[in-house]
């Protein structure tokens, strides 16, 4: 019997573990200073340089409106790629990269509650912790279906 499944780039956000497939994650980076851009919505910290590419760090704390977020030496960035855009970020703590198999990933939970619900493609139980299986498309843009944006 073949084992289907990926791995995952397993991070915290708010002590709820969520992960991000290893394709979708371009690297994970320590805090670098920000250029802060005006008139930009509170969940985007700023600019950062990286090897000469500008790339916008987005504080999923602020976005969701999770409880205040204190930067940490455990905190990182982790650079995520999304229609050609490389997109920062900010975690609380990265924890580990680890094998899911397909079948061990179940619908989205009603008890899970960091994140909108639509943010999720689903959840896995590994080593006896939940971590939620983020959509990079729903998390970065949940507007976008309601408004018919589609990213090819």
């Amino acid at each position: 019997m073949e084992v289907t499944g990926r791995q995952y780039v397993v991070f915290s956000l708010q002590n709820q573990l969520v992960a991000l497939t290893i394709e979708e994650v371009l690297e994970i980076i320590q805090l670098k200073k920000m250029t802060e851009v005006p008139g930009v919505a509170n969940y985007i910290l700023g600019m950062i340089n990286l090897r000469g590419s500008i790339i916008p760090v987005v504080s999923l704390h602020n976005r969701y409106r999770i409880n205040e977020f204190a930067v940490t030496k455990r905190s990182r960035i982790v650079v995520v790629q999304f229609v050609n855009e490389s997109i920062g970020l900010l975690v609380d703590e990265v924890k580990m990269v680890t094998f899911i198999e397909n079948t061990n990933i179940s619908p989205t939970l009603k008890e899970f509650d960091v994140l909108e619900k639509e943010c999720f493609k689903g959840f896995a139980k590994v080593n006896d912790k939940l971590i939620g299986i983020l959509n990079l498309e729903k998390l970065l843009f949940p507007e976008a279906k309601q408004e018919g944006i589609a990213y090819d």
